[in-house]
């Protein structure tokens, strides 16, 4: 687009409390607040001209989606503790993954404000059922962590590859990227086999095997991977069909890739 040579910037909207996603998009004059000793310039004007991408836009608080919602209809922002509005040219990508209409009939995101950020909806299945994307996502992130290497070179082993890609990926490709990286960590170079792999990946594979779970944990978690693939990894749907909140789930899921890393 005409946009392609301005910046690209980003920022994860979950990371970030209210009052400091505020300051980082729109900025701050000096004075606003207890240690402003400076002016800050927002994301807003740093990515003129350019793109701005909201990651994880769901999170944002009420009171910072109505301020955004004026820098896009107004396409002008205000700084924090600053009298005048300045306009801005930026175009805003915004990804999430919760239900945003789910979170507009709870009254946790304002109507409005999705249909604004909506004007194009791109929707990325899960990794499992992208399962022909696995061999040409692993070879990139191989190269990312051995930038040596060449993508047509052998990198991965038939039962690598074949492991790889009868994973169910919970964690998509975030979960992916560790895993290759584990792997180039343990493995002097290509090709990386199937014992390079997380033990996981073994005897203790993803799902429970025919013998059945043996603990409450395992019984929990694959309670969790079944939901996962009925509801296409919607999180939130898995965490309202189990009964549990949101958080919960996710500490859930973070237990089980903490006890298989130190495994």
């Amino acid at each position: 687009s005409p946009r392609a040579s301005g910046p690209f910037v980003s920022i994860n909207c979950a990371a970030l409390t209210e009052t400091l996603l505020e300051s980082e998009l729109f900025g701050h004059a000096r004075g606003a607040f207890t240690g402003a000793v400076r002016e800050k310039t927002g994301l807003f004007e740093v990515a003129g001209s350019g793109t701005l991408f909201l990651d994880e836009v769901g999170e944002v608080a009420p009171a910072v989606q109505a301020k955004l919602l004026r820098a896009l209809q107004e396409r002008e922002i205000r700084r924090v503790g600053d009298n005048e509005s300045m306009k801005v040219d930026v175009r805003v990508v915004c990804a999430t993954h919760r239900d945003l209409e789910k979170m507009v009939e709870d009254g946790d995101f304002r109507e409005d404000l999705m249909y604004r950020i909506n004007t194009f909806e791109i929707n990325l299945p899960p990794l499992r059922h992208r399962v022909s994307d696995i061999p040409e996502l692993a070879k990139h992130l191989y190269c990312r962590f051995r930038p040596n290497a060449k993508i047509g070179d052998n990198l991965f082993s038939l039962d690598a590859m074949e492991a790889l890609t009868s994973h169910s990926w919970p964690g998509n490709v975030r979960e992916l990227a560790n895993v290759i990286e584990h792997a180039t960590i343990v493995c002097d170079g290509p090709p990386i086999t199937s014992e390079h792999l997380p033990r996981r990946f073994g005897s203790r594979s993803a799902r429970p095997t025919a013998i059945g779970p043996t603990t409450l944990r395992d019984l929990e978690m694959q309670a969790i991977h079944e939901s996962l693939d009925r509801h296409d990894g919607n999180k939130p749907a898995v965490a309202e069909e189990l009964g549990v909140s949101l958080k919960t789930l996710y500490n859930k899921l973070n237990q089980a890739t903490s006890l298989e890393k130190s495994a």
